[in-house]
């Protein structure tokens, strides 16, 4: 069993760390790319390439909340710990479900205003960098539980 929990524990780590660089990278060139674009432009590309965006960064956040979720299971010293990591991933997923998943929507059906475009994506930006701090939160309570374990084990 304690195998298991320390698999868990650094795959937990590892995906959040991962999800965490995709954020990171769309939030520094893929926005940067979004708002120095015509809105019209914007839209034709996300219209056409957000699809993708999203089959390949869907698994990260659900994936993460799973594998926290057995580390809580399986890491009886450090309940507390994975349980904020999992509320931490938990507000992640709940931004992506209230507002990004139908603001996306928007975007990828044209439906918006194309004046307020602009307005959007800072509002949009200013979401996804939240959701950033989520999961670093998260990464640094889960890395604390691991330490924890590891000093609690060497005893």
């Amino acid at each position: 069993m304690k195998q298991a929990s320390r698999i868990s524990q650094i795959l937990t780590i590892t995906l959040n760390s991962a999800f965490i660089g995709a954020m990171i990278l769309i939030a520094l060139v893929l926005v940067s790319f979004w708002r120095s674009s015509e809105p019209q432009v914007f839209l034709d590309w996300f219209t056409a390439h957000s699809s993708k965006i999203d089959r390949f960064m869907f698994p990260f956040g659900p994936g993460v909340l799973i594998l926290a979720t057995v580390s809580f299971f399986l890491n009886k010293e450090n309940k507390i710990l994975w349980g904020v990591t999992m509320l931490l991933i938990t507000a992640n997923i709940l931004y992506y479900l209230i507002y990004f998943r139908p603001t996306n929507s928007s975007f990828a059906a044209q439906s918006i205003d194309i004046h307020k475009v602009s307005a959007e994506l800072t509002t949009w930006l200013n979401f996804h960098w939240q959701r950033i701090f989520f999961a670093i939160g998260a990464l640094i309570t889960s890395i604390l539980a691991v330490s924890r374990t590891m000093s609690q084990s060497n005893k």
